[in-house]
């Protein structure tokens, strides 16, 4: 009885758990109503739209982890894919084109960091004011219109698949959130990004460089989210200006609910994906039992307040001990 006890509390004591079980729910539920959902070909499309999310939900979690936050990534996406695309139909290479629309993400994130970090002006508001600027830019710049003219090859970054069957995007989301759980996981630079969300003051003394590191941090996801907008723009085979619209809460949400803090300093990767393969099952499945999309708040508020309540008892287990 004692060792069930402490494999529950040690169970508790995960932040993925908070997703991870109302993951299972949701998935024994669609498959119940519908068991296409267990389909080999719409499981790939969860996947792929879940690769979305976590190519830009792995470098926030980053960001979450320093107690900062991003409201300007549903704007750098459409730029990223703009400027991408419209490189190329100026005649530009596609790898030239490519390098450009991931240049405008690293140029908004060099703003955003100095205006936040060495200015000092609060994160919400400053991103929040990017969004804008940048959304207003991509309309005027395209009057509103998708850009189209790429270059045939463009299309194989998110429309090919690997082996025929797995897409490309989902490799690269893959590679992407191993490459930043290792990071914050087994390097001094992952140990100085926790040390700074719990206490900034105390990571300076220690001789963090929390300014640098805080500006290191919102280039990488304004960068990652740029590259996202590319991605979008090759599986549609043109840039939408509306390609981001909306990404920057529902990605935010997935890292929140895979139980990293918006407080800083708890958190992780393996979070990031259950609660990005989360929002996509969500999505997938009110679609498969055909429930009106008004609904899909109603759920996520559900699954939301039944992950914090976990990651709270989760929380209380670990103060205990």
């Amino acid at each position: 009885m004692e060792n069930k006890k402490n494999f529950v509390k040690r169970l508790a004591g995960k932040n993925e758990i908070g997703t991870l079980l109302p993951l299972l729910l949701m998935c024994i539920l669609v498959t119940a109503v519908n068991p296409a959902f267990i389909a080999f070909d719409n499981i790939m499309d969860i996947f792929r739209t879940s690769s979305f999310y976590l190519i830009v939900g792995a470098p926030l979690t980053l960001l979450l982890l320093t107690a900062d936050m991003d409201l300007s990534i549903g704007a750098v996406t459409a730029l990223g894919g703009v400027v991408c695309v419209f490189s190329m139909k100026s005649g530009l290479p596609m790898v030239i084109a490519i390098l450009l629309g991931l240049l405008s993400g690293v140029v908004v994130g060099l703003f955003k960091a100095y205006v936040i970090v060495y200015l000092e002006l609060p994160a919400l508001i400053v991103t929040l004011g990017i969004q804008y600027a940048v959304n207003g830019i991509v309309s005027v710049t395209t009057q509103g219109m998708s850009v189209s003219g790429a270059t045939e090859g463009f299309k194989i970054w998110g429309q090919s698949k690997i082996f025929g069957k797995i897409y490309l995007t989902v490799l690269f989301a893959v590679i992407i959130a191993v490459a930043f759980q290792l990071l914050i996981s087994k390097t001094k630079y992952g140990r100085s990004v926790f040390a700074i969300g719990g206490n900034p003051e105390t990571a300076r003394l220690a001789g963090i460089p929390v300014k640098k590191r805080r500006r290191e941090v919102h280039i990488l996801v304004s960068t990652f989210a740029a590259l996202v907008g590319i991605f979008m723009a090759s599986r549609f085979n043109s840039a939408q200006t509306t390609a981001g619209a909306g990404t920057e809460l529902t990605v935010m949400a997935a890292v929140i609910i895979g139980g990293t803090s918006m407080y800083g300093g708890s958190g992780s990767v393996v979070g990031s994906i259950l609660g990005c393969i989360l929002l996509a099952v969500i999505s997938n499945g009110l679609v498969l039992m055909k429930v009106p999309s008004f609904w899909q708040n109603l759920i996520f508020g559900v699954i939301l307040l039944i992950s914090v309540g976990i990651d709270k008892y989760r929380q209380k287990i670990n103060s205990a001990a």
